[in-house]
């Protein structure tokens, strides 16, 4: 592991700064046992839905200027945080950087004061020693991450009479982007929006995938992202119209999705979800749709909290 003191931060310059850290992310994620966050699909869906991500993202760079990491803030200014998986051990310099830089009163409801928040999963031992070295406490508030094996037997598809699945046709846009909009847990989209995020790197048209009823209206969509570089794939976002829930529709198209993979020759399908609360033991639809399609626990993700003079 490379240890690198005084790394020394940036602003975020071009596309070639945004294709170093979709390098260190493919490098991170090497190793399937392991769940990390953004995923370069992630990567790409943040960066589509918040046009302010390319003035947000510092970059973290070693004396020689290569680049280590990068370091943003998120929703509830929770920061992300990027490193090469042969960087990790210069996430304490990071860390004190962000401290000065990022600590401002809470926007968390149940917080008070002013503080700095980090994200954080749980088997990330080295990241969460970090954390506690330097004095964060482990909020409830978490992201859930699932994995399945593409390997196992898997249910075979039954839609109800009348839908089905097939990919993003140019006149399911508007449709697509009014149901996201109204999906649970989603900042809403507009047409710009979704515009960039088929103009990223991770996207493939054939693996943006809706639900459509008897009159080709759309009920559901799932946009899955294939890391090519590690042969996986991940789900984000993923959701029906409020009107058509608890029809089967939702598993069903995990089904689908799960043959659609395999075929290609995947063998892991990653799925989050965020917002949970380990205060709350009662699973909400998402989680109880992602049990039922058999999807099992790779890691959680929660939110690190630290108090802080400014």
């Amino acid at each position: 592991m490379n240890q690198v003191k005084n790394v020394r931060f940036r602003p975020f310059s071009n596309e070639q700064d945004y294709s170093a850290l979709r390098t260190l992310i493919a490098k991170k994620f090497a190793n399937p046992k392991k769940r990390f966050y953004p995923s370069l699909g992630d990567l790409d869906y943040i960066r589509s839905f918040d046009e302010e991500f390319t003035r947000k993202v510092i970059i973290c760079e070693s004396k020689d200027g290569t680049i280590i990491g990068a370091i943003w803030p998120g929703h509830y200014r929770i920061l992300y945080c990027i490193t090469g998986p042969d960087y990790v051990g210069v996430e304490d310099e990071i860390l004190a950087w962000a401290e000065q830089h990022y600590c401002a009163p809470t926007l968390l409801e149940d917080r008070t004061g002013t503080e700095v928040y980090v994200w954080a999963y749980e088997e990330d031992s080295a990241r969460v020693e970090i954390l506690k070295a330097r004095g964060y406490t482990k909020h409830t508030w978490y992201m859930y991450s699932g994995v399945m094996d593409l390997e196992s037997e898997l249910p075979a598809p039954q839609f109800p009479l009348g839908f089905r699945v097939r990919p993003l046709a140019d006149g399911d846009l508007e449709q697509k982007v009014t149901i996201m909009g109204g999906s649970a847990g989603l900042t809403a989209p507009t047409m710009a929006v979704y515009q960039r995020l088929m103009s990223s790197p991770t996207y493939k048209r054939e693996l943006d995938l809706v639900v459509v009823d008897e009159e080709e209206r759309v009920v559901g969509f799932a946009n899955v992202w294939h890391d090519t570089v590690n042969h996986l794939a991940i789900i984000e976002p993923f959701g029906t119209a409020p009107s058509h829930r608890r029809k089967g529709l939702a598993t069903n198209l995990l089904y689908e999705c799960m043959h659609l993979l395999r075929e290609m020759g995947l063998s892991k399908l990653y799925i989050n979800h965020g917002g949970l609360w380990t205060l709350d033991p009662v699973p909400d639809d998402a989680m109880r749709v992602y049990d039922k399609a058999g999807f099992q626990l790779l890691g959680n993700m929660f939110v690190w909290y630290k108090s802080c003079d400014c």
